[in-house]
């Protein structure tokens, strides 16, 4: 049971780690955004799709390349984010000369896996066939994801979707909000990152980042 309570994964992942480097700090000021210690960004620019990815506990696909090319560090195959938070909380008051710091974890997902694999097709001369990505699939999820409930019981059925639900982390404020400016997502946003998917899923299997999971398991595969 203890496999599906996230809160929990998240505490010890993060008491784990609390003396390391984050994989990335987030700088949160009134009118921009700033990565590392790199250049500003307004809320509304594309590469805001990062702040999304963030606040949906989610690894940013799209950055992968970049992350990798900086050599950014993955806990558990996790990212660890560490939001620095210059905006007032309230509107008129004045910018406060310490930033409100917490960490974020961003948890692997369906589309990071799925660039996994193509890196990993890449490294064996794109040889695999389909068989040989699905078994490479398997065995990842294998790795990663929480131990199946296999007991018919109902009533164990619903204690572990309870744990699940009631444990798992909850989404943050929006991280593009203006000073305190509390005002609900947008349609649109849910709209551009759909089509960012679709996007991603059709492009052709060509991603170059470094996959964050051990060889061991990959010759049974190749063989």
């Amino acid at each position: 049971m203890a496999g599906y309570n996230r809160t929990r994964y998240v505490e010890e992942l993060l008491e784990k780690t609390e003396s390391q480097p984050p994989s990335f700090t987030v700088h949160l000021h009134p009118e921009h955004w700033i990565l590392n210690n790199g250049s500003k960004f307004l809320y509304h620019n594309q590469i805001a799709s990062l702040l999304d990815d963030i606040r949906a506990h989610r690894i940013p696909v799209d950055f992968l390349d970049l992350f990798d090319a900086s050599h950014t560090p993955f806990y558990d195959g996790c990212m660890i984010v560490e939001l620095l938070d210059y905006r007032p909380q309230r509107n008129k008051e004045p910018t406060p000369e310490k930033p409100q710091k917490t960490r974020v974890i961003l948890h692997p997902n369906s589309e990071s896996l799925y660039a996994d694999i193509c890196s990993l097709n890449q490294r064996f001369m794109c040889k695999w066939t389909d068989n040989d990505a699905l078994e490479v699939e398997s065995k990842l999820l294998l790795a990663t994801a929480p131990p199946l409930c296999l007991d018919p019981d109902p009533h164990l059925t619903r204690i572990a979707n309870h744990v699940l639900r009631v444990s798992t982390p909850t989404i943050p404020m929006s991280l593009k909000r203006k000073a305190a400016a509390l005002e609900p997502e947008e349609d649109e946003s849910g709209k551009a990152r759909r089509a960012k998917i679709m996007s991603f899923m059709t492009r052709p299997p060509a991603r170059a980042h470094t996959p964050r999971y051990d060889d061991s398991f990959l010759t049974s595969a190749h063989n």
